[in-house]
């Protein structure tokens, strides 16, 4: 037992399990399933990416978003004792076929998927009604997503690889 002044902390086991809805843990699954799939896609396209500012940019979205958050929904899944998907290999060392697939197409083919993620996020962090603790970290998976986004954007317009519609004037 823990003392601070005159309060005393009992022991973990008087403490509330956390709760989880078979709603969230289908979510949970689904979004490591995820995780997983576009991290193997991203590591396929570094390995056919021509250009050095691209290649950083799909390295920086691994290490610096996908891998923590797959990192944090495995914890949770085990948290729960929820089963895990199957993990594809850790990379992914192609042979060099890069002229099949050009630089503009993987930049289009990851952001068109961020589009569609960051919809995902908005449904699924509404789904989390029973989970506080989840919900306020799927909205942190939903930030980091937004300045990755924020920062396709930008990379897009430099490299002239996002297409923007006519003005009208």
């Amino acid at each position: 037992m823990v003392q601070i002044g005159n309060i005393h902390l009992g022991k973990a086991e008087t403490a509330e399990r956390p709760k989880l809805d078979a709603g969230e843990a289908f979510i949970l699954w689904d979004l490591l399933l995820s995780r997983y799939d576009i991290i193997q896609k991203t590591q396929i396209y570094q390995n056919f990416a021509h250009d050095p500012d691209l290649k950083a940019l799909l390295a920086q979205g691994l290490a610096g978003v996908l891998e923590k958050q797959v990192n944090v929904l495995e914890k949770e899944m085990n948290t729960f004792n929820l089963s895990l998907p199957s993990r594809p290999p850790k990379s992914m060392r192609l042979p060099d076929v890069s002229a099949i697939i050009e630089d503009e197409f993987m930049f289009r083919d990851v952001f068109f998927g961020m589009q569609g993620f960051l919809d995902y996020h908005a449904r699924t962090i509404r789904s989390f009604t029973t989970n506080d603790k989840l919900r306020a970290q799927l909205i942190n998976f939903a930030v980091d997503e937004l300045h990755l986004f924020d920062l396709m954007v930008k990379f897009g317009k430099l490299k002239g690889w996002l297409r923007v519609p006519p003005f009208v004037l």
